[in-house]
């Protein structure tokens, strides 16, 4: 855990002083790029971003209701601490700070919480390949970030088809599962299957054809809205770019944070944006601006409304950091 968190801030480090090397020339452009941004763009912006976090809210309910309905306000709540622990620990440890808060507050297995997080991540994925592909058809882009997504589409559908045949063939999925642990020490073999059989009932709802339409037609609703924030900024700085060049840019922010970095994708998030933005001939110092009013929105709204829930459910930060701790109840059903 410890040797994951240095290299997440090793690798936000870097890339930080690479983009300020690369801008050692332009830094002035980047302040005249911020003093002319129009701020009447982010309550609207504000607004689409919360409102596509209220629908992940509303596809996590749809997710978890086989294994129990909850309200409208616990699954916003959850999803918001979430994302809140992404933004201030590294690791992404966010994944298991959300499936634990599930089980303190709703008492659902962790690890059936947990399998309905890591299904969200794969329609996740699928969704922003589909957007990719229809980017494509828009805009320009380099064979590297091509390759990329010809690599990635073949992982997360093959992850998609492996969760179906687990749902829809859960206790086959359980012997087999189970028998990988075979191999594992006594008292681990035993916390992995029992790890297994509270991890398969969270996929349950994949058997159902109408609950997987509702997600996917969520899916697309959530990276839309957030496709508009980032168009919406843009406008604020009266780039001349179009909305696909803003969903490109969206693809691209989101392949990167994949990898390993400090919290808050810091450094990666602004690099990605950079690379995006340079097809559509926008300055390196424009593209900074535009991406710090983007990531600084993000941060601050998911940060704030993260810290206020924790608080609300007498949590603290110290509680939700012992991610050993978390792992172990996430995984300990």
């Amino acid at each position: 855990m410890k040797w994951g968190r240095n290299l997440g801030y090793l690798i936000s480090a870097a890339v930080i002083a690479a983009i300020a090397f690369k801008l050692r020339d332009e830094w002035g452009g980047v302040g005249e790029s911020l003093q002319g941004f129009n701020c009447r763009v982010l309550l609207p912006a504000l607004a689409l971003y919360l409102g596509g976090f209220a629908l992940r809210a509303v596809r996590w309910q749809r997710m978890l209701a086989p294994l129990k309905r909850i309200g409208f306000a616990s699954s916003f709540g959850v999803v918001m601490i979430g994302f809140m622990a992404n933004n201030i620990l590294p690791l992404r440890i966010g994944e298991f700070v959300r499936a634990w808060a599930l089980k303190k507050k709703e008492a659902v297995s962790g690890s059936a919480g947990f399998a309905t997080i890591v299904v969200e991540r794969v329609y996740d994925g699928l969704t922003l390949i589909g957007l990719f592909v229809l980017v494509l058809l828009f805009s320009a882009s380099s064979p590297e970030v091509k390759r990329y997504a010809a690599l990635s589409a073949p992982v997360f559908l093959a992850s998609y088809g492996l969760l179906l045949y687990a749902a829809c063939r859960e206790e086959q999925a359980s012997r087999f599962l189970k028998g990988l642990t075979r191999v594992l020490p006594g008292r681990l073999h035993a916390r992995a299957g029992k790890a297994v059989e509270s991890f398969l009932p969270g996929l349950r709802f994949l058997s159902s054809f109408r609950s997987q339409a509702a997600v996917i037609a969520l899916s697309f609703a959530i990276w839309l809205m957030e496709g508009c924030v980032f168009w919406v900024v843009m406008k604020g700085f009266d780039m001349a770019a179009l909305p696909h060049a803003a969903f490109f840019t969206l693809v691209i922010v989101n392949i990167a944070i994949m990898v390993p970095a400090g919290p808050g994708y810091l450094g990666t998030f602004e690099a990605a944006a950079v690379v995006a933005l340079a097809p559509f001939r926008v300055p390196d110092s424009t593209a900074v601006s535009y991406i710090i009013v983007v990531h600084a929105l993000q941060y601050v709204s998911v940060t704030a409304l993260g810290l206020w829930f924790m608080n609300r459910s007498g949590w603290s930060l110290r509680e939700i950091e012992e991610a050993e701790k978390i792992e172990e109840e996430t995984g300990g059903g």
